[in-house]
C-alpha cells in the first residue's frame, strides 16, 4: 500500500479546521482563543522539532544517544508531573519522582523490547524511542493523579491517619488505605481507554501503522503489546513514585513535611 505523503501547502490547509472551534469559543466568550492560538503554535514547533531530531537519532541509532534522549523524556516528564499536581516543586519530589519514572521505564522497555519483541539492540530508536514515549505520556498523567490524590487525601484525613498510627500501626499499615485510593485513580482512566480500545477509539498508533502499510493484525498485536506496557507502566511507576517519596517527605514522627503543600 502506498503511503500518501501531505505537503506542507496541505497542512497549511488542515490548520483552517481551527476556525470552527475558535468560532465557537469566541462566540460563547470562554476566554481560551489565545491558550488555542499559543498552544497550536507550540504544539507545531515542537513537532516540528522532534521530527527533525528523530530523523537524525533514526539515521545514527547510536545506542548512548537514544538513552540520552530517553533522559530528557523523563526529567521533562518529572518537572511536568510536579509542575501539573498542586504540590510545590521541591527536591523532596523531584529526585523519587524521576527514580520512579526512570526505573520503571527502564524495566518496561526491558521486558518487552528485550523479551517480548527481542530487538538486536535494545535501544534501537525505531522502537525504543515511540514506545518509551507512548508509555511515557501516560505515566505522567497517572503520576499527577496518583501522586496528588495521595498526598491531599492523606492532608484531608490526617487525623484518620493519626488514628491509625495511635492505634499501634506502623506508617506503611496506617498509609495503606490511601496507597489504595491513589492507585485505584490513577488506575481507572488507562482501564477505560483499555475497555473501549477497538468497538469506539482507534488509537494512533495502531492508525499510524495501518496508514503506514502495515496489515491491520501486525497493528493489533503491536497496539495490544503496547496497551500492556502502558498499563503495567503507569500502575508501576506510581507505585514507585509514592513509595520513593515517601522516603524524602516523611519526617521521623511519620507525618509529612506540610511544605510539599501548596496553598
Amino acid at each position: 500500500m502506498e503511503i500518501i505523503e501531505l505537503s506542507w501547502f496541505q497542512l497549511a490547509i488542515g490548520f483552517l479546521s481551527l476556525l470552527i472551534p475558535g468560532a465557537i469559543l469566541w462566540w460563547f466568550k470562554t476566554g481560551l482563543n489565545r491558550k488555542m492560538v499559543i498552544a497550536t503554535i507550540r504544539m507545531t514547533l515542537q513537532l516540528l522539532f522532534v521530527g527533525y531530531y528523530l530523523e537524525y537519532i533514526f539515521e545514527y541509532d547510536n545506542p548512548w544517544l537514544n538513552l540520552a534522549w530517553i533522559l530528557v523524556m523523563v526529567v521533562v516528564a518529572d518537572f511536568a508531573t510536579i509542575d501539573r499536581s498542586d504540590l510545590r516543586q521541591k527536591v523532596s519530589l523531584i529526585v523519587p519522582i524521576f527514580g520512579a519514572t526512570f526505573l520503571g521505564i527502564v524495566m518496561i522497555d526491558f521486558f518487552f523490547l528485550e523479551v517480548v519483541i527481542q530487538l538486536r539492540t535494545i535501544l534501537e530508536a525505531q522502537y525504543a524511542i515511540p514506545i518509551t514515549g507512548m508509555v511515557l505520556g501516560n505515566c505522567l498523567r497517572s503520576n499527577v493523579i496518583g501522586i496528588n490524590d495521595f498526598y491531599y487525601n492523606l492532608k484531608e484525613n490526617q487525623e484518620r491517619y493519626q488514628f491509625y498510627l495511635a492505634s499501634g500501626a506502623t506508617r506503611s499499615e496506617a498509609l495503606y488505605p490511601f496507597f489504595q485510593r491513589a492507585l485505584q485513580k490513577s488506575a481507572n482512566p488507562t482501564l477505560a481507554s483499555m475497555a473501549t480500545i477497538g468497538l469506539v477509539s482507534l488509537p494512533g498508533m495502531m492508525t499510524g501503522q495501518i496508514l503506514s502499510g502495515s496489515s491491520p493484525m501486525t497493528a493489533i498485536q503491536y497496539q495490544i503489546m503496547i496497551m500492556l506496557a502502558i498499563f503495567t507502566g503507569t500502575i508501576l511507576s506510581v507505585f514507585l513514585a509514592i513509595i520513593f517519596s515517601n522516603r524524602f517527605v516523611f519526617f521521623e514522627n511519620d507525618m509529612p513535611d506540610p511544605s510539599i503543600y501548596k496553598g
